[in-house]
């Protein structure tokens, strides 16, 4: 438990004192607020209401890219600094200090991602589509964590690495724009199923249900294989 409070108060001093970190933390509300007030007037102003799906798909996307990259440098940090190696030896272990580490971006995503779809987002889902597009961003950022921390060595590349991986927003103009069956290629990428739940319609509920259990088996098998890539790296 004593672990768990360091972990804690760690993590309030290094948002206090980096201000990217403190950014990051509020920066999804902030983006809430311009798809809530400007969006719309953008949508009117220059007639773009055939392209509110892909707004809202686009939009949502960027919550859990936000708050993976900020916990993902916070991990990398505390890799750098050997902090892991302190956690593996206390009550708490390396099992506990990376659930902690996962849970907690993952928390802040669904208390985001439940404002931006009751308050902002351009288009309302059902309730059955929400249900899982909430899991879906969920575990969407837990897995951007994992990459930088899984596949960078230090900041440095983790920095470098936090801009390929936020290309994973895009996918939805792949869905969009692509005809037909042809941008199911894209469900190889996590993100492609919270965002595809946006283009389906809401009478079809069995569509729904099989996109979602289909991104939700995706990106489960995605945590564990970054998981235990993570573990091997800082063994």
């Amino acid at each position: 438990m004593s672990a768990l409070y360091y972990l804690i108060k760690s993590d309030m001093k290094q948002i206090y004192r980096d201000p990217m970190l403190l950014i990051s933390l509020v920066g999804p509300f902030l983006l809430i607020l311009f798809v809530r007030f400007m969006v719309p007037f953008a949508v009117v102003e220059y007639d773009l209401s055939a392209y509110n799906e892909l707004l809202a798909s686009f939009f949502i996307l960027l919550i859990p890219l936000i708050v993976g990259i900020m916990a993902g440098f916070m991990m990398l940090d505390e890799r750098d600094e050997r902090m892991i190696d302190y956690f593996a030896v206390t009550p708490l272990r390396k099992q506990g200090y990376l659930c902690y580490r996962l849970l907690l971006p993952g928390v802040l995503t669904v208390l985001y991602g439940v404002l931006y779809l009751e308050w902002a987002s351009p288009v309302s889902l059902s309730v059955s589509a929400t249900s899982l597009v909430i899991p879906l961003i969920a575990m969407g950022a837990p897995i951007i964590s994992l990459c930088l921390v899984a596949m960078a060595a230090n900041k440095i590349e983790g920095l470098a690495l936090s801009k390929g991986v936020g290309l994973l927003v895009f996918i939805p103009i792949v869905i969009y724009f692509v005809p037909g069956p042809l941008h199911f290629v894209g469900g190889i990428i996590p993100t492609f199923w919270a965002a595809k739940l946006f283009f389906v319609e809401a009478s079809n509920l069995s569509v729904v249900l099989l996109i979602g259990c289909l991104g939700v088996l995706l990106n489960v098998l995605c945590i564990l294989f970054l998981t235990k890539r993570f573990l091997r790296k800082t063994d």
